[in-house]
């Protein structure tokens, strides 16, 4: 009886070690598929990261540049009409000058009538005039008196001849330098409205370009958000194929994952990412160590290491399997201190905070995964991610 049973224990362990070495290599299999799939996602995911960054640079660039046109359309704009209100006080200097040297000719005319009658009466005459004006007189010294008016008469003839051709010859040239500044700030608005139509249609162009660029980041936005929702449902896989749920669970609240001085940098939930500028869902707690001070990261709580690894946008990147369905993600770290595979204790020293993977700044991304609870709406599918402030 007893060698049957033996026989058949026996048996059974064959059958059971047949079973588990052929179960085994597929778990291992299918680990490292997963693995590589993600590595996979985790590259791409790199390149539509850098094809945004590079993206919002250039959209950036784009509008500086339609402000630096806004501004000079603008100057432009106020420009022409300072021009324009130039060009109508010249038009109205113009026509009061045509006004004033039109009644200076007309006065000249008269002036220049008036004197020619004379010349004309003289040299018809001859000298007989003077003559007979000069010989009626009384005395030597009313000769003299005669004389000397005679002299005046003809001076001041001449004189007013030549201030009436002076003050005709000064306005002709303040007319002619008026049209030639109206002629220069005519030639200015149509300079000005080139440049202006020119600045239009390049800031036409521009708007364009940046509609099209902020298209392109819309769909490069969807595409890294599709990337990051499968990247997350492969990472959930790795966990049930390679952590299993060993241990009770923690035993009442988690401990802080870092050491202290730090600050919150980021809630857990929506938020704007910090990269695109889009509505993104944070599925962890930042947690910043003030002074830039490279602080340790603790282990939240007694468990197995299940991933200590770069890990795509987490970068350098822990997972610890606490038992019971809770599992806490540590990411950004500059330095990993425990392997994969390794029993950590609570409050155990970790790794060092740091800025790798997809990251603005010295920090720690804190995650955790509850799986005795029902998964979130948080735009992944059957999300585990839980609000750590619930549970330190």
């Amino acid at each position: 009886m007893f060698r049957v049973e033996y026989r058949w224990l026996l048996c059974l362990s064959l059958v059971v070690l047949l079973v588990a070495s052929a179960v085994i290599p597929v778990f291992a299999n299918q680990l490292e598929e997963k693995m590589e799939e993600q590595a996979e996602i985790e590259r791409r995911l790199q390149e539509e990261r850098d094809n945004l960054k590079q993206q919002r640079n250039r959209e950036m660039s784009l509008k500086q540049e339609l402000e630096q046109l806004n501004r000079r359309l603008e100057a432009l704009q106020q420009e022409k009409k300072r021009l324009e209100k130039e060009i109508s006080r010249i038009e109205e200097e113009i026509f009061e000058t045509e006004a004033e040297l039109a009644e200076a000719e007309e006065l000249l005319a008269m002036q220049d009538s008036l004197f020619k009658q004379r010349i004309r009466t003289i040299y018809e005459q001859g000298s007989v005039t003077y003559l007979e004006v000069l010989f009626n007189a009384t005395s030597f010294s009313d000769f003299l008196t005669r004389l000397n008016n005679l002299k005046a008469i003809a001076a001041n003839d001449l004189r007013l001849l030549e201030e009436i051709q002076a003050e005709r010859d000064r306005i002709q040239l303040i007319k002619e330098t008026l049209e030639q500044k109206k002629e220069e700030l005519e030639e200015m608005r149509r300079q000005v409205l080139v440049n202006e139509q020119e600045i239009e249609e390049a800031t036409e162009t521009r708007r364009q370009v940046l509609e099209e660029l902020q298209a392109e980041i819309a769909r490069n936005i969807k595409a890294i958000e599709e990337l990051e929702k499968e990247a997350y449902i492969i990472a959930q896989q790795i966990y049930e194929l390679g952590g299993g749920t060993p241990g009770s669970g923690p035993a009442g609240k988690l401990h802080w994952p870092i050491a202290a001085p730090y600050v919150i940098t980021s809630p857990f939930g929506w938020r704007s990412d910090p990269f695109s500028g889009a509505k993104a869902w944070h599925g962890g707690l930042d947690i910043a160590p003030l002074y830039g001070l490279p602080n340790n990261i603790l282990a939240a709580d007694s468990g197995m290491v299940i991933l200590a690894r770069w890990n795509g946008g987490y970068g350098n990147c822990i997972m610890i399997n606490h038992g019971n369905g809770l599992v806490t993600a540590y990411g950004h770290m500059s330095q990993l201190l425990v392997s994969e595979g390794t029993w950590v204790s609570r409050g155990q020293v970790i790794g060092k905070a740091g800025t790798t993977g997809y990251s603005t700044g010295v920090h720690l991304h804190f995650e955790v995964w509850d799986y005795n609870k029902p998964p979130l709406r948080s735009g992944y599918p059957n999300d585990r991610r839980h609000n750590p402030m619930s549970y330190l």
